[in-house]
């Protein structure tokens, strides 16, 4: 339901004002202080505020500015007895959506609520559909496999439910496009989807990022900041390398999949939240569980509905599809002439087992492209050891067989990749976090995690 503040200084017209938008079906609140009613926006959701222009404790523009600070996006209106050409002009350049002046006509406040309300709906429409729009080429799960057609059955069957969903998969499969794809078939898709990397943060810093914190909360936290189960507040947020969330974090996040609320860092106040929740990871959370690593309460709370993305040299026969897209794309964006994959490349692309998986398709792709001349991609554009694949890279370490559990076995395994990246690269992190697939600041987590540093 559509929430309603209210803030005028004479209370008898607050109240007249609360009971006809109550008598439409909105919900409201009303106050006389502007300052009690950024107290009450810190703890609600509000869609619109009607706010008097003349108040003595804090005129209606300034409260606007205060607004606009903390809450943006929320349509400001402006009532006031004393309207002038000037007043009016401040308020709308403030960024108030309009201005009413007393008395008003019931008609012409319900009309202007109307459109501002659903101005603001086209508005975060517009910017969910740009969002789309930037990265839609890097969004799309492709593929014709039985394994890809199964996995988009499943996303259309659970997308438009409200269920909780653990994405699992190898690094470099696509679970943040799955996670994209199934916000996009729910009904909160015209609402923000909000992602996070937990691996990405430290404890403290992920804890603000998920929850937000109040001014002073710690050293360095001088103004409140929203984090992001405010900002997906009706849409999705996506928990990605979700096995890394620290112990400390996960009975927090456990109670808002529960009760749905949760506190600022150094908040005293509860907030409530309706936020949709996918978690992915590519690390087995039964194992993290037996090693204490991660709460089993929590798992069962994640892990209604799971959806395991194949890795690429499990559908061998959607590389042709995918490879191409990419050829195309980058040759587009690069102004090349290239169309075609040569018979040698594409031979060579199915041959490989992809460790990166689509993530290490695309790049590969695009560092050939990059190489290539003619309209056609041939097969000696392509990277090491794509090229050339009986050749080993120079200096390289050759990957050993270790003892120990499965966990532990790729642990080892993506170490000595890393440190093979890492030589390939003559240590540069940014070069290395390519050659992997990964993002830099995933690799300088897992460069402290190994102790590689």
């Amino acid at each position: 339901m559509t929430r309603i503040l209210i803030v005028d200084d004479e209370k008898n017209y607050g109240t007249v004002l609360s009971r006809l938008l109550q008598s439409q079906g909105y919900q409201t609140s009303t106050t006389t202080n502007p300052f009690a009613a950024l107290e009450e926006l810190a703890q609600d959701h509000v869609q619109l505020i009607l706010s008097d222009l003349k108040m003595p404790l804090m005129n209606g523009v300034d409260f606007l500015h205060r607004v606009q600070q903390d809450h943006p996006g929320i349509p400001f209106i402006i009532m006031t007895a004393y309207a002038t050409v000037e007043t009016a002009l401040e308020a709308i350049k403030a960024g108030a959506y309009d201005y009413l002046l007393k008395p008003f006509d019931n008609q012409k406040l319900l009309l202007t609520i109307s459109k501002a309300l659903d101005y603001a709906r086209l508005q975060n429409q517009n910017s969910l559909l740009r969002r789309q729009l930037e990265g839609r080429h890097s969004r799309e799960l492709l593929g014709d496999s039985p394994a890809i057609r199964h996995l988009l059955s499943n996303i259309e069957r659970v997308g438009p439910e409200k269920t909780s969903v653990l994405i699992v998969g190898e690094s470099g499969t696509g679970k943040e496009l799955v996670a994209r794809s199934l916000h996009r078939t729910s009904p909160r898709a015209a609402e923000a989807m909000v992602s996070l990397n937990c691996a990405a943060f430290a404890e403290q810093l992920l804890e603000s990022e998920l929850f937000g914190h109040e001014r002073g909360a710690f050293t360095g936290a001088t103004e409140r900041k929203r984090g992001l189960f405010e900002m997906a507040e009706g849409g999705t947020l996506f928990l990605d390398e979700i096995g890394e969330l620290p112990l400390t974090l996960q009975p927090k996040l456990l109670r808002v999949l529960q009760e749905k609320r949760f506190r600022r860092v150094g908040g005293t106040s509860e907030l409530e939240c309706d936020v949709r929740i996918l978690a992915a990871t590519h690390r087995p959370l039964e194992q993290l569980i037996r090693d204490g690593r991660f709460r089993e309460d929590l798992y069962y709370r994640l892990n209604v509905v799971t959806l395991d993305i194949p890795p690429l040299r499990q559908r061998r026969e959607d590389i042709p599809l995918l490879a191409t897209f990419f050829l195309q794309r980058f040759a587009r964006d690069m102004g090349r002439p290239l169309t075609t994959l040569a018979a040698d490349a594409l031979a060579a692309l199915q041959s490989y087992d992809w460790p990166g998986n689509v993530r290490e398709l695309e790049n590969a792709i695009e560092r050939a492209v990059i190489f290539s001349n003619g309209e056609t991609l041939q097969c000696c554009d392509l990277p090491a050891p794509l090229n050339s694949p009986a050749v080993p890279a120079v200096g390289a370490p050759p990957l050993v067989s270790v003892e120990g559990s499965l966990p532990e076995k790729l642990d080892a395994l993506e170490e000595q990749l890393i440190r093979q990246a890492l030589q390939d690269a003559q240590g540069i992190q940014a070069q290395a976090a390519e050659r992997l697939g990964i993002s830099r600041s995933n690799l300088q987590y897992k460069l402290k995690k190994y102790k590689l540093l």
